[in-house]
Order: structure tokens, then sequence, then C-alpha cells
């Protein structure tokens, strides 16, 4: 269990953002997004690292901590500006029960390496098709 769709939704609001609004950002479709949320499907890793990046929460934030449980905020800058997040603190309680165990041999950081084991196979693989 995660809470990336949970997640998805609950920050896209803090953003003051429709569905529609996201997906034009992230040139995807409503549908899409909606899908997301309701964990119907996921995002792939690069869309992934985008929503991270855009919502300025780090990736395990996004898929082990449920942030409605939270104090994670995020604030914005500038005027009228709502693509500009600015980081508030986020303050994790000891007592808090909202983060995921993940079970052994499948942290994010071990699968992260594996997808660059891979990255760097395919990348290989690319350069020996162009050289024939």
């Amino acid at each position: 269990m995660h809470f990336l769709g949970k997640n998805i939704k609950h920050l896209r609001k803090q953003f003051a953002q429709t569905q529609s609004e996201l997906a034009d950002m992230m040139g995807k479709g409503q549908t899409t997004i909606g899908n997301w949320e309701n964990g119907v499907s996921e995002p792939s890793v690069e869309e992934l690292l985008l929503l991270s990046n855009y919502f300025g929460t780090p990736v395990d934030i996004l898929l082990k901590v449920d942030l409605s449980l939270t104090n994670w905020e995020i604030g914005k800058t500038g005027k009228d500006d709502k693509k500009s997040p600015a980081i508030k603190e986020y303050d994790h309680q000891p007592g808090e029960l909202s983060m995921v165990n993940e079970p052994e041999g499948t942290n994010f950081t071990y699968i992260l390496d594996r997808l660059d084991k891979m990255q760097q196979q395919i990348d290989l693989l690319n350069t020996r098709l162009k050289n024939k």
C-alpha cells in the first residue's frame, strides 16, 4: 500500500488546481490524472519525478506518507503564481502512523538503482544498434 494517488490529489488541491490544469502541465489528459488519484493507474518513473519536482515534494514522501494526516504544506511564491512552490518545513511527529513499511529488498533506493542499471543497458544497446 502507498499513498501516491491520495497525495497527488492533496497537493493538487493545495496548489488550487483542477485535474485539467495539472494534466495540461504534465502533457496528459484529465482522465489520466483522475486515474492516478483514484489508484486506477500510476505515473511512470519520469512522470513521478516531474510531479515530485513540480510539487516540491520528495518522491519517497509522495509514496510513503499520507500527507493529509500530516502538517506538510506547500506555500506559493509570487503574486497569483500557482506554479512556483515554496516548501514549508515538514515536522513529522513521532506518533504519526502515516508511513508505509517497505518489504525487505524492495526499498525505493534499490528500485531506483535497478532502473538506473536498466537504463544504462538500454543506452548501450542503442549505441550498438546505431553503430551497425
